[in-house]
């Protein structure tokens, strides 16, 4: 299988010194990251544990973590969970290329949105799967495409981001998330629900596990506490929970550190403090994005965001060339073809509100308008 870099990777290589709009990045805002709280869960740790925290941290992850992260999705997000069914990951793209090892082979049939995360797909295509793009619209994914194209190409997994979906920002209705549980249980189907942004909006829809405990979950907490700690976790029962609990340990690739160090954090309420904070600020960013794209760049957003980091537009022209003048300029952002499971549309990118300074998105977007007015 040929390996391929990330659209997301080739942009970020990009940054450098005189970068001052950088909307490729979907790292989250600097000012919440919790770097003095860090420092003083070493210490803590340091102090209580000695020695083990630079041991091994044990098969499927650190226990006293996975109870934290039970009661954190049970406060935060309203999934109720053993701990045991608590899977710790070195960030959920390790988690799903974990659950891509565990149930795909060549030809495994995989519903994803389209377009979907490039990244997150990767594994998948490594695997050998077979992607099968669904439309997505302002309401998310079209689940009468879906059982349709259910009916036509057979049982297999669904792969979705449905709150504050990525690149499009779009949630799923209400109506859909019923209908997709639904079909589910009627197809034998198999939704693996991928979900770091929930947790930063105040009115997103309930997560797909909190309704259906057969649903595979995967979750985060680098757009919480930091992406460098790289702790994700997978919540599942039943065999595929043993099943992955042995595949987690063929690499440890979850610090053993870094999970004390989360663990502190939750514990003593870090996380909830940044989530807290996050929505005050979140929500206000991605407005003051769609409000300056709409003044400068009218009817170019394809879906309308409803939270998450992420606005997909159409650039009228092809999109790499358009960033690699735009570096010169000191705009970034993420060519948007890769989304798309046949790879085109190419004047289309994705625009990120995670890192940039709120002061600077208007100016960044009027910026862009005039690289794309003057190519």
């Amino acid at each position: 299988m040929r390996l391929y870099w990330s659209p997301v990777e080739l942009a970020s290589r990009l940054v450098k010194k005189g970068v001052k709009y950088n909307f490729a990045t979907g790292s989250p805002d600097p000012s919440l990251l919790p770097i003095n709280e860090v420092r003083e869960s070493f210490e803590r740790v340091y102090e209580e544990f000695g020695r083990a925290i630079i041991a091994y941290p044990g098969a499927g992850g650190l226990r006293e973590l996975r109870i934290e992260l039970s009661r954190y999705v049970n406060r935060v997000l309203g999934i109720s969970t053993n701990w045991r069914n608590v899977i710790v990951t070195a960030g959920a793209q390790h988690a799903v290329k974990l659950l891509s090892q565990l149930l795909m082979r060549r030809r495994t049939v995989v519903y994803v949105e389209n377009p979907t995360f490039v990244e997150t797909v990767a594994p998948m295509r490594f695997q050998m799967a077979r992607l099968i793009g669904v439309p997505i619209d302002n309401d998310g994914m079209n689940t009468h495409e879906l059982e349709n194209l259910v009916k036509k190409y057979g049982p297999g997994i669904v792969y979705t981001v449905p709150n504050c979906h990525n690149p499009t920002g779009v949630l799923l209705s209400r109506d859909r998330r019923k209908h997709l549980i639904e079909i589910a249980k009627r197809y034998g189907l198999t939704i693996i629900e991928d979900d770091p942004y929930t947790s930063l909006y105040p009115n997103t829809e309930p997560t797909l596990r909190s309704v259906s405990d057969d649903v595979i979950y995967v979750g985060t907490l680098s757009k919480v506490l930091g992406p460098g700690l790289r702790i994700g976790f997978v919540i599942v029962g039943g065999k595929l929970r043993d099943d992955l609990e042995k595949l987690e340990q063929h690499d440890f690739a979850a610090s053993t550190l870094n999970q004390y160090l989360v663990y502190d954090l939750l514990r003593r309420g870090v996380a909830d403090d940044v989530v807290k904070r996050a929505r005050e600020l979140y929500p206000r960013k991605l407005k003051e994005l769609v409000d300056a794209l709409s003044d400068y760049l009218p009817n170019t957003l394809l879906f309308k965001p409803s939270c998450g980091f992420y606005a997909f537009i159409s650039t009228k022209v092809n999109a790499w060339e358009l960033l690699r003048r735009g570096v010169k300029q000191g705009v970034l952002f993420v060519p948007g073809d890769r989304f798309f499971i046949d790879g085109t549309r190419q004047d289309t990118a994705r625009l990120s509100i995670g890192s940039i300074s709120i002061d600077l998105i208007r100016e960044g977007v009027k910026a862009l308008r005039d690289l794309i007015t003057t190519t």
